[in-house]
């Protein structure tokens, strides 16, 4: 009888550990799981299934912090993009992360920094070199406004946002040729923009 109680209460801790094993989710279903939820607009529950995640913290990071920011929690997304930073300090992705609750939140200052980080990682990024000639742009430091345009227009001379901002640039700092050659290459792009031809009918 002793015997039989031994062999059933093994054979009651297999089976509890083999439902154990099985009850283990795969991480790229929580994934997928959170991931429809985000679609149908749910973030609550796209972030409570990511709790459900051992290890990839990394990834788990990155996405709440993704997830965080599409609920409006600036601070939290923040929080989570940050200790994606930490994680991994070579990953642009992370940082380029940050940015989204830093912009939604207009916080130059925090912004610029996070910005020539990245550039300390991918010094030809276009959409970093842009976004920082604008906040230089717009607190009216256009010499160093043209340092960052300039680097764009040298990597993508047709492009429209980058030539406009670069014309203007060249405008306010009084180098009248460069400003015309500009606003004429915008026109080129964009024949009907109106910014460009302002610009022109002021150097006239």
């Amino acid at each position: 009888m002793e015997l039989l109680n031994k062999k059933t209460g093994i054979l009651i801790l297999l089976l509890l550990l083999s439902v154990g094993v099985n009850a283990q989710v795969d991480p790229s279903q929580i994934f997928a799981a959170s991931y429809r939820y985000e679609s149908s607009g749910d973030y609550e529950k796209a972030i409570g299934e990511l709790n459900g995640v051992n290890g990839y913290d990394y990834h788990k990071s990155l996405r709440l912090g993704w997830l965080y920011y599409l609920s409006k929690d600036y601070e939290t997304s923040k929080k989570f993009y940050q200790q994606a930073v930490k994680l991994e300090p070579q990953a642009v992705e992370a940082l380029l992360g940050l940015c989204y609750p830093l912009e939604a939140q207009k916080n130059s200052d925090e912004l610029e920094k996070v910005y020539k980080q990245i550039l300390t990682l991918d010094k030809m990024n276009s959409k970093v070199n842009y976004a920082l000639g604008n906040i230089y742009y717009y607190r009216k430091d256009f010499l160093q406004a043209e340092i960052y345009f300039d680097k764009i227009q040298r990597m993508y001379p047709f492009d429209y946002y980058s030539t406009l901002m670069c014309g203007w640039t060249k405008y306010f700092l009084g180098k009248k040729n460069e400003a015309k050659r500009l606003f004429n290459i915008v026109l080129i792009i964009s024949p009907a923009d109106q910014s460009a031809k302002d610009g022109l009918n002021l150097l006239k």
